[in-house]
């Protein structure tokens, strides 16, 4: 084809070949979008993974926290047991078990009594633990001197 001129506002002729115009390709090529997908994948991924770590440990602590109240109350009404603050019990064993409700949820303890070095002193350990979970998520001790452990 020949050439053709092209007059602009300027008045001013311009030269160019029809057929051989070749316009710059705007946007981005498959490859840059697909560096981008990983990218962004690897992101989100990372975001999610996160997430759900600060949902299990906010679980954990929440067990851990109601565990130890669990326990330090089964300690302070046997050191008010001993006290004479509240009436006797009457349980005698070396051992108890029991459920708490707490929070709308049910935390079963145990407390072991063990004779301890001295005349009527007492170690008294107390562990916790949700209801639903076999392990145990808090264990607190104390030594009391006690007449009727």
């Amino acid at each position: 084809m020949g050439r053709q001129d092209v007059r602009h506002g300027d008045g001013a002729l311009q030269g160019m070949s029809i057929g051989m115009k070749h316009a710059k390709a705007k946007g981005f090529t498959l490859i840059e979008v697909a560096v981008a997908l990983v990218i962004l994948s690897w992101v989100l991924g990372s975001a999610i993974f996160m997430v759900q770590q600060y949902a299990d440990e906010r679980l954990r602590l929440r067990e851990r926290f109601f565990s130890s109240s669990v326990a330090w109350n089964r300690l302070m009404e046997r050191y008010q047991d001993s006290q004479g603050w509240i009436a006797k019990s009457g349980d005698n064993t070396k051992q108890r078990k029991g459920v708490d409700d707490q929070a709308g949820q049910g935390w079963r303890w145990t407390m072991n009594i063990e004779a301890a070095m001295g005349q009527d002193l007492y170690r008294y350990e107390v562990t916790a633990g949700s209801e639903d979970s076999e392990r145990n998520a808090a264990s607190l001790a104390m030594f009391l001197i006690d007449k009727n452990p």
